[in-house]
């Protein structure tokens, strides 16, 4: 059962700032360290790998941090998909909204924003003793738009029996970084620790929308699959 003053139904409206991090990753390094659910093994088709920190100052229930991890694209049902297979966040009513509107699989960390001068910034992530990231990043100053337009995510979830199907869209004000220093417990999280990211953008503002999203459940066939806020 769901707290009644946890759920929060889609749509969404959220704000505030973090970093896109893309990289160029092999197909053995997805399937051995992606954290891909079961469903999409041996369905990966190739594009950029992601992962996103973000802090965000506004949403339908309040502020709360996230770091989460998109491995690229699988061929699934004829159509390319991406998946998060892997996030955290600071806040409960994010986990167990997450969970229940777009089938996330959300768990708990604590997360510290910690700004070390003008330009840059150490993030840590923390599950419990574990430090499952900590990262520093150089911001540039030159600004530019950043919207999905040109990046979209179309994002397939299983959750219990049922499958989620959602594309968000979001835009901002962004700025390339750099990573001055990255470390990944890789027990926690894909450790992309290694790998050098194709491009950092931090974002800062950005707004992001949620949608409702089309819900399949696992025993659905054919077209008429039914749709839940």
């Amino acid at each position: 059962m769901i707290k009644k003053e946890f759920f929060s139904p889609a749509p969404w409206q959220m704000s505030g700032k973090g970093y896109i991090f893309l990289y160029p990753l092999t197909k053995e390094f997805v399937m051995t360290q992606g954290m891909v659910p079961d469903f999409l093994k041996g369905r990966y088709t190739g594009g950029f790998g992601s992962m996103m920190l973000v802090n965000y100052a506004d949403s339908n229930v309040g502020p709360y941090s996230e770091l989460l991890f998109i491995p690229g694209k699988f061929d699934y049902k004829g159509k390319k998909w991406q998946t998060i297979s892997k996030i955290y966040v600071s806040s409960e009513a994010s986990i167990v909204n997450g969970r229940k509107n777009w089938g996330i699989p959300k768990e708990r960390a604590t997360f510290e924003f910690k700004r070390l001068n003008e330009r840059e910034e150490r993030i840590i992530v923390m599950a419990g003793e574990t430090r499952i990231l900590d990262v520093v990043l150089r911001s540039g100053v030159i600004p530019f738009p950043v919207s999905t337009k040109f990046l979209p995510f179309h994002l397939v979830q299983r959750e219990k029996e049922k499958e989620f199907y959602t594309s968000f869209s979001g835009k901002g004000a962004g700025r390339l970084a750099k990573v001055k220093k990255l470390s990944v417990d890789s027990d926690f999280f894909p450790d992309v620790s290694f790998k050098k990211p194709l491009a950092v953008v931090h974002v800062d503002p950005f707004m992001l929308t949620f949608p409702v999203p089309r819900i399949e459940k696992l025993d659905d066939c054919g077209p008429n699959t039914r749709r839940h806020s």
